[in-house]
């Protein structure tokens, strides 16, 4: 287990306001920005409940999954989630906000990726297990997480391209 990472051990596990606050503390306290409470005992079961906590800065590769759908649902702040296209084109865009969509569910064999638009965004995601390193389809348009110079560059652009949608009125 990781200082990012805590799976559930107990047999009931109850998520309140307290426990939203001290995940959001441990976010704030480790060097990624980012925290995940895992309510499922392992990365092997079928069923994977999180609760996630991100930070503004930080870079999720895009990602699309060819088995198990997910649903994502907003519990503090507000990030927008973008669809591509195959090509990296962004397909649609919009925000997930108290004041916008609160959830939604995305089917298999879509890219797609969630920025944090808050100082914290705490979401909470569902999909099916178990998680293995080939669950995570990433494109080769999109930047690894190590690779700071083009993440910077490419998070930069994509920005732009999502303010221009807004701008536009596009955003949803």
């Amino acid at each position: 287990m990781s200082d990012t990472v805590c799976f559930n051990q107990d047999s009931l596990i109850k998520v309140d306001d307290k426990l939203i606050k001290d995940i959001k503390e441990k976010a704030k306290s480790g060097d990624s920005g980012r925290y995940r409470l895992c309510l499922q005992h392992s990365a092997q079961d079928c069923l994977h409940e999180m609760f996630i906590v991100r930070s503004r800065d930080d870079y999720g590769r895009p990602d699309m999954h060819l088995h198990t759908t997910e649903s994502h649902t907003i519990v503090e702040g507000v990030m927008w989630v973008i669809l591509f296209e195959e090509n990296g084109e962004i397909r649609e865009a919009f925000e997930l906000s108290d004041k916008g969509y609160r959830t939604y569910r995305i089917d298999t064999g879509i890219y797609h990726m969630q920025i944090p638009v808050s100082d914290q965004v705490v979401y909470y995601e569902v999909k099916l297990g178990p998680f293995t390193q080939e669950t995570n389809i990433f494109p080769e348009w999109a930047p690894q997480a190590d690779d700071k110079e083009n993440v910077d560059r490419y998070m930069k652009d994509l920005r732009k391209r999502v303010q221009e949608i807004i701008e536009k009125g596009e955003i949803r």
